[in-house]
């Protein structure tokens, strides 16, 4: 990868550290507005593409199973937009590997690299 490939992943990283971003889904007919972080809708996407879904289908199926896990728990009131959060977290996880983690230069004392918190030095042309 290119030095200015690579300057443009890390920039694109930062789109997650935002403000919230409200989308309306159709779920079971009803338009039903969530907000989320734009990483955390970028991730649903990207799950989405991987599982042929569409996000509309990804969380009504969420919002299914959290309903489904309420009623044999005593935890209710976990808002959709939390369960996608989880949901999103527990995908990805479950994907991490070893390996994967060894490419993203994880496990040398530097937690943040690749991640939206990652600082890029400054370089001076002069």
């Amino acid at each position: 990868m290119s030095s200015e490939g690579n300057n443009k992943s890390r920039v694109d990283q930062f789109t997650g550290v935002a403000s919230l971003t409200s989308r309306t889904l159709k779920l079971s007919g009803r338009d039903v507005t969530i907000r989320l972080e734009p990483s955390y809708w970028e991730g649903l996407e990207e799950i989405c593409r991987r599982e042929d879904l569409t996000v509309d289908e990804l969380c009504y199926d969420v919002r299914d199973r959290m309903e489904q896990q309420g009623r044999r728990s005593s935890q209710a009131g976990v808002s959709l937009a939390n369960a996608l959060r989880v949901f999103v977290v527990g995908y990805f996880r479950q994907a991490a590997t070893e390996r994967g983690h060894a490419r993203a230069g994880h496990g040398q004392g530097r937690p943040f690299i690749a991640t939206p918190f990652d600082i890029v030095p400054v370089t001076s042309d002069s």
